[in-house]
């Protein structure tokens, strides 16, 4: 499984890790994990994106550009990792497209 650790100013053991699932080619599907002691970070995360409001009051993305776990960082798409990863959808912190480039 790959990982890519990040940086979190509360000190939270944040990382993405590859969930072994394809979304298609050259795409994989991630999540972003977090440390138990740390839980509030993933509980309190704010996605950023277009949304509506369902009936029952609930909230519903449409189209979400990035996601703020508590401390960080901010993941947008189109941010890239290590030279080698692209974030190219984030549909919720379980499911993040991520694609394998060569930016060298």
């Amino acid at each position: 499984m790959n990982k890519i650790k990040l940086y979190n100013r509360d000190g939270a053991d944040l990382w993405l890790e590859n969930t072994g699932e394809q979304a298609a080619e050259n795409i994989a599907i991630w999540k972003l994990c977090v440390d138990d002691k740390h839980k509030y970070c993933l509980e309190y995360c704010r996605y950023i994106g277009e949304y509506s409001k369902a009936k029952d009051g609930s909230i519903e993305f449409s189209d979400i550009q990035a996601i703020d776990p508590s401390g960080g960082p901010m993941l947008s798409v189109e941010d890239v990792f290590e030279n080698k990863y692209e974030i190219v959808k984030i549909n919720s912190a379980n499911n993040i497209w991520i694609g394998e480039r060569n930016y060298n």
